[in-house]
């Protein structure tokens, strides 16, 4: 059941909300984004209340903890709506510590947030979901609504408490979009373009075996036909010399979580690019880009990624060689990889890399 203020009137939904604005939203304002960003209309409903579910944890207790990763972080606040996300990525970096005193400490945490999330949802008109499958670290949740093509569909939201910091620290950005009566302009905190990109490069390295998520699960091991094409794009910006990424920033974040995420990461080359077929264009990529939006053949696409991957990404210098050699002894040197300035000063200590440490040392 949905919970009470969820109409099921087919033109307009209604609930209350607790700043005193209605929350509403009608085929007529559905249809008309869609055309507006030429894209189907069960997608075009998607992205608007993934949209209003994201204005809504940015302004609830929870958004100082939490910055807005993936795909959707990118595409929606630093590229231009080039194509669009239907789920969103949260990764908590509200306490770096978190998980010192015990599982029970990350379980108590997760607990917390669920109710806060649940009660958020409830507010929307929305009925909050819990998937079965859950570890201590990564949770998964569902934000069903009723919808006008579909009958019921819904806003997976996934949150990690794994990493639990940012290297460079978290920003703020103005999301795009925003509709009268339904969604207000707000801003989403989230990490830089390059810490971005480096945990997306990171997930196309087919490792066998991780280090940070041994069950499999997480923003890594969805399909992947998005990373490719969001990487695509970028290694076209750079090789083009059109792009804002710092590169050298991108290569030492890549070497960091590489490191410290996949076994023998050090041996790989991006060796996942090669799994990409055209099927999965068809079946995952065109529902949400723009009608008539030109995509690549796979096969270019994965040249173009691969030359970006062995000019940029594993031309590693002398003391990167230097912390791989150091990590696997068992000490975690970041000043390695940034030097001895204030990021490898602030990765110190982490909680993160202390559990990655213990692992390393028992494999």
């Amino acid at each position: 059941m949905f919970p009470r203020g969820c109409s099921m009137n087919r033109s307009t939904k209604t609930s209350g909300r607790r700043d005193g604005a209605p929350v509403s939203l009608t085929r007529e304002v559905i249809e008309k984004f869609g055309d507006r960003y030429k894209i189907e209309y069960p997608t075009a409903e998607k992205v608007l209340w993934l949209s209003r579910v994201m204005q809504a944890i940015s302004v609830s207790p929870l958004a100082g903890d939490f910055a807005l990763v993936g795909g959707s972080a990118l595409v929606f606040l630093y590229r231009d709506l080039y194509r669009f996300s239907t789920d969103l990525d949260l990764d908590f970096i509200g306490n770096p510590q978190l998980g010192r005193r015990g599982n029970a400490e990350v379980t108590a945490r997760i607990t917390s947030d669920r109710a806060k999330l649940k009660q958020l949802a409830h507010d929307l008109g929305m009925r909050f979901v819990t998937p079965s499958r859950a570890t201590d670290r990564f949770v998964q949740y569902r934000l069903e609504y009723r919808s006008e093509y579909t009958r019921t569909d819904a806003v997976e939201l996934d949150l990690s408490y794994r990493y639990c910091h940012s290297v460079l620290g978290a920003v703020h950005r103005q999301w795009p979009l925003s509709i009268e009566g339904f969604l207000p302009r707000f801003k989403v905190q989230t990490l830089t373009q390059e810490e971005l990109y480096a945990s997306k490069l990171t997930a196309m390295v087919e490792g066998k075996e991780r280090l940070d998520f041994p069950d499999k699960i997480g923003l890594m091991f969805k399909r992947k036909i998005r990373h490719l094409f969001d990487v695509y794009l970028l290694a076209d910006d750079v090789l083009r010399g059109d792009s804002p990424v710092n590169l050298k920033r991108l290569h030492n974040l890549v070497v960091l979580f590489g490191l410290t995420r996949i076994r023998n990461f050090e041996f790989f080359r991006g060796n996942a690019i090669g799994s990409y077929v055209e099927e999965d264009i068809r079946r995952e990529l065109k529902s949400v880009l723009p009608r008539g939006m030109p995509i690549p053949k796979v096969k270019d696409m994965k040249w173009q990624v691969r030359k970006f991957f062995d000019k940029h990404l594993y031309n590693w210098s002398e003391r990167e060689h230097r912390f791989v050699e150091d990590f696997r002894a068992g000490n975690f040197r970041p000043e390695d990889i940034f030097g001895t300035g204030p990021v490898a000063r602030g990765l110190h200590g982490m909680q993160y890399y202390r559990e990655i440490l213990e692992k390393v040392q028992t494999i």
